[in-house]
């Protein structure tokens, strides 16, 4: 069973991807009322409350808690929010090869986008969260190829959001498969999708462990494999889970033929 609280948002992926289908290559538009820089959860305030009210002049300043912006391969093409409409981002990203991959996924209507560069919603006080992670393929190989432990090296990067902390010992795969989805670019073609269930125990920034539960949908574009990460707590995950895999069947990572990313200007 689905979560109802995405199907209007599942609906509209299904919108987007129909209106990519005709050909559509126009920049999207920022997102009605969202500015540059939009970030809510991650104000002070949030973020003190989500510390258990931890804030500067208490000895143990809010800021020094909080590492830097966790690196997640992510290479946006557009300034403008990802927003495409309320619970639904659309964004295109830079592959390795150079090329344009288009990105769409739904996601509970009350959680909030972050801001930077990052694909990365959240509900910052329940620690429930989805975000994009990129890596480039690694050469001679096919997404049907790599391994569990390839995935689990991703996501668990020391400068990423679940390894900045320290190592993540404590790792699971509970299950691991090969779908064929439709590719979602109007062509009525299939492409092959990874779907991997994990637990683990990552460090917080006090050097507790905190147990929790993800679940992946990874593909190939470009020569980059596009991994589309959603999850909470283990305590609660059960709770949460129908909301979880609507997420994942919505995400979507395809090629836009014939397309060239724009160089980066400080490149």
């Amino acid at each position: 069973m689905r979560s109802p609280r995405l199907a209007i948002a599942r609906r509209g992926v299904v919108s987007v991807l129909t209106t990519l289908a005709f050909g559509s290559r126009q920049p999207w538009p920022a997102f009605a009322g969202v500015e540059p820089g939009y970030n809510p959860g991650e104000t002070s305030d949030v973020l003190r409350d989500s510390l258990g009210g931890l804030k500067p002049g208490t000895g143990r300043p809010l800021n020094a808690l909080i590492k830097m912006r966790s690196e997640t391969g992510v290479d946006r093409i557009s300034t403008n929010s990802p927003l495409f409409r309320p619970g639904q981002i659309l964004d295109e990203l830079r592959t390795a090869h150079g090329g344009v991959a288009q990105i769409v996924f739904a996601f509970p209507p009350d959680w909030t986008l972050a801001g930077g560069p990052n694909l990365d919603v959240r509900d910052v006080r329940q620690s429930d969260s989805a975000y994009v992670l990129v890596a480039p393929l690694p050469p001679r190989f096919t997404i049907d190829r790599l391994t569990d432990e390839w995935f689990m090296d991703v996501l668990f990067d020391p400068a990423g959001k679940y390894g900045q902390y320290g190592v993540v010992e404590d790792r699971k795969v509970l299950s691991s498969s090969l779908v064929s989805l439709n590719a979602g670019d109007g062509r009525g073609g299939k492409q092959g999708y990874r779907k991997l269930a994990l637990k683990f125990a990552p460090l917080s920034y006090n050097a507790n462990t905190v147990e929790r539960r993800a679940l992946l949908s990874a593909t190939e574009v470009g020569g980059s494999v596009f991994i589309f990460v959603s999850g909470s707590l283990a305590t609660r995950y059960k709770k949460l889970l129908p909301e979880l895999m609507a997420a994942q069947d919505s995400f979507r990572a395809f090629a836009i033929s014939g397309s060239v990313a724009p160089k980066n200007p400080s490149s």
